[in-house]
């Protein structure tokens, strides 16, 4: 297998490249996400449960549909403010702590 590797270097050479990925996301009305608005589901992994998300409000804990290490993205928050989170709970139970500098 060690022109495996030159293979793939060679199709990753010709691949052209993308300055901006836009993802459009898909919209999780705020009963199913557990917040107060709707979110944004941006990532899923394959189970169907979520990855990356964003929207206004941080989901309740508790909240299932999250993975477990599922960044959150809150995008109403104050200036100063991290507006990132992630989830320390499990995919059934969600608990979505602050993302902080060490």
């Amino acid at each position: 297998m060690s022109g495996e590797n030159t293979i793939i270097d060679g199709l990753l050479k010709n691949m052209p490249k993308v300055e901006t990925l836009v993802v459009a996301g898909k919209v999780v009305d705020a009963t199913t996400a557990g917040t107060t608005a709707t979110s944004k589901a941006l990532i899923y992994d394959g189970d169907g449960d979520i990855l990356l998300a964003t929207g206004l409000t941080t989901p309740a804990n508790t909240t299932s549909g999250y993975a477990k290490g599922c960044l959150f993205i809150d995008t109403n928050v104050a200036t100063g403010t991290t507006g990132l989170y992630c989830n320390k709970g499990t995919n059934t139970s969600c608990v979505f702590t602050a993302v902080t500098q060490a």
